[in-house]
């Protein structure tokens, strides 16, 4: 997929920052999708030919999310996904030699993706800004949901009838997951609303997206939404007092 040229003057100064730096955060969390896809294939070699597919799809995301930054002469921040990240890149490490395959599915096909699709599908607004970026991004979303379908899918599957297993399975890779990337979004808040995004409304779009997953995965409403608030309280909290993460 290819993008049209962007001259750089026509970029606003002003919005440099914030655009490197969630394009960093696409660029190398999709490089982070793909490799936990990986692992995940390795530890389930019946899945593995499927699994593969989506770590070479997640790949290709990447390369298109690279592609739009050159045409719109922006530099994704790899400093700051890299310091973003290298909290849940040491957990997936973990998961991985314990052999957990269910721990990567859910900060996979929980925590990244809810992450991803929280801010790709409100980025669409705004897209056209950056001229390229709306069909790579609308791309991407739809091959995400993709990817979640499947997910909730093979942990249904795997936790049928099992579904206090499957809570305390949430709660002991979210104490981590949730912690790490709940943060990133409280930091990512103001530099979304810079580029015409309201980063409330990611983070309750986060927060909708995971309480759905639980449910679509046979966890009851009411106790899907209890963990969910549980979870991104500090977020809750960010926006009902108008705190300022720095």
């Amino acid at each position: 997929m290819s993008v049209p040229e962007m001259h750089p003057a026509s970029l606003d100064l002003e919005d440099r920052l914030p655009i490197r730096r969630l394009m960093g955060l696409a660029v190398f969390g999709e490089m982070l999708a793909a490799r936990i896809y990986g692992l995940m294939a390795q530890l389930k070699p019946e899945h593995a030919p499927i699994l593969r597919k989506f770590a070479s799809m997640e790949g290709q995301h990447a390369t298109w999310f690279r592609e739009a930054c050159r045409c719109n002469a922006i530099e994704p921040d790899k400093e700051f996904a890299d310091h973003e990240l290298d909290y849940l890149i040491a957990q997936v490490n973990d998961h991985f030699a314990a052999g957990d395959c269910e721990a990567l599915a859910v900060v996979q096909g929980f925590i990244v993706e809810s992450m991803a699709i929280a801010i790709y599908e409100p980025y669409l607004q705004v897209a056209d800004r950056y001229p390229g970026t709306r069909d790579v991004f609308a791309r991407a979303l739809e091959e995400e949901r993709y990817h979640v379908d499947w997910m909730t899918r093979y942990l249904r599957l795997r936790f049928f009838d099992a579904e206090d297993e499957f809570i305390r399975l949430c709660q002991r890779v979210n104490v981590q997951g949730i912690d790490c990337i709940g943060g990133t979004m409280m930091k990512i808040a103001d530099y979304l609303d810079s580029i015409g995004l309201s980063g409330a409304d990611c983070a309750g779009s986060m927060m909708d997206g995971y309480s759905e997953l639980l449910e679509r995965v046979g966890i009851p409403s009411k106790e899907a939404t209890r963990n969910v608030v549980g979870l991104f309280m500090p977020l809750i909290r960010k926006y009902r007092h108008g705190e300022t993460i720095k």
